[in-house]
């Protein structure tokens, strides 16, 4: 009897160990399939990279020494190229403010993908309209990992807004708002400013974000980052009515993107809130390229979206971005949900028409030739200027054969 039970627990040893040895090899398969999905099935990046023709300068902005003492390490920064920052170091700003936000341990120094391609946009269109970009350091300050300074960076910002503001005091169209592009965590304190006592929320007009973790964080590691979620979001909904003309893009990166998954980048929302639009970067038209966390601040093709859409905020009466949400909405809908393939343009209320005895005839081509012989009556020819985007300047016409007679 005493053998036979030696030889059951002997069994059943050997049974453990290969159930052991089986379960740990599984496991350890799943680790490698899952460090094969990781290392080598991911989505190659289709992004293509934003570089500057000049080099690039950020110009120091000297503020309040209150402001100073109060956070001695951040600054505020303007970002210029050749020639524009030359122009900017006397302050003398004429254009549409944009402040950009670096998220956790992010740069200041992000904002040049930005600013370079809005720079050459306003060149295209021979400085018609043209943005001052702005950046904040936040002295790559780890607040996805530790809460304690989200709302002390959320003050900061504040104040930048109302010291950008001043800086164009006594211009003809001078701004009344600033629109903020927020990278990571920066996105939620561009959100958090909400939640300030004394913040007016007419000075934020249009807040775009990128690859921001709006829902919860990615890591909950202690109770100050829960709270300022859990406040963030609260006086989001709360305060609906009174943040109801502030446009808000979220931005995510897709499946490239380890640290934020598109889930938690989707914006919270009530049923009052009709401004507020969430899109993955692969979806977004011209772009169709997933994102990781870093390379959504230089994506060449996501850049020129924003810039396109910035562009095509602005009114033409004020000079600075339209305060109209449903146009703004219109924009922000046309170039990162339904692109249709041409310029953003909004149906004139009354069409111009020519009057009187003369035949009027409209071209529409770019490129346009006429021929005509022996004619008695006079004709007339319009050439429809339709393009908001483009600024013309110059019309070329070539004569050939005329007959003087």
């Amino acid at each position: 009897v005493h053998g036979g039970a030696v030889a059951d627990e002997s069994d059943m040893w050997t049974a453990g160990r290969v159930t052991g040895i089986l379960f740990h090899g599984v496991l350890a398969a799943l680790v490698l399939l899952g460090a094969r999905d990781v290392f080598f099935q991911y989505e190659e990046n289709r992004c293509g990279m934003t570089y500057m023709f000049d080099y690039p300068e950020y110009l120091r902005i000297k503020l309040p020494k209150k402001i100073s003492r109060r956070y001695p390490a951040y600054e505020l920064y303007l970002y210029g190229e050749g020639i524009s920052a030359e122009e900017n170091r006397n302050l003398i700003l004429t254009g549409i403010p944009i402040l950009f936000l670096p998220g956790n341990a992010g740069s200041f120094k992000q904002v040049r993908s930005l600013g370079s391609i809005a720079l050459r946009k306003a060149e295209d269109m021979d400085f018609k309209y043209h943005f001052d970009v702005f950046s904040v350091n936040f002295n790559e300050e780890l607040v996805a990992l530790y809460g304690g300074s989200l709302q002390k960076q959320t003050r900061f910002v504040h104040e930048c807004i109302k010291i950008i503001l001043k800086l164009y005091k006594g211009h003809e169209f001078a701004p009344r708002s600033v629109a903020v592009v927020g990278h990571s965590m920066g996105g939620l304190v561009a959100r958090a400013l909400v939640i300030l006592k004394h913040f007016k929320p007419e000075l934020l007009n249009i807040l775009i974000t990128q690859a921001t973790p709006h829902v919860a964080p990615v890591l909950p590691l202690d109770q100050y980052l829960a709270d300022f979620y859990s406040t963030v979001n609260h006086n989001w909904i709360q305060k609906a009515q009174e943040i109801k003309n502030l446009t808000t893009l979220s931005v995510a990166g897709g499946f490239r993107d380890y640290q934020v998954r598109s889930g938690l980048a989707f914006l919270p929302s009530s049923s009052s809130q009709n401004c507020a639009l969430s899109v993955v970067s692969s979806a977004v038209p011209r772009v169709w390229a997933s994102t990781d966390h870093l390379s959504i601040v230089w994506c060449k093709e996501l850049n020129l979206v924003t810039v396109r859409a910035f562009f095509d905020l602005i009114d033409d009466n004020t000079k600075q971005i339209t305060e109209n949400p449903q146009r703004k909405n219109l924009v922000l809908n046309h170039h990162f949900v339904r692109y249709p393939g041409k310029l953003f343009e909004e149906r004139l209320e009354s069409v111009p028409e020519l009057t009187g005895a003369s035949i009027w005839i409209n071209i529409k081509t770019s490129k346009w030739s006429y021929k005509g012989y022996n004619e008695s009556d006079g004709k007339y020819f319009s050439f429809s200027l339709s393009s908001q985007r483009k600024s013309f300047t110059h019309i070329y016409c070539q004569n050939s054969m005329l007959d003087t007679n």
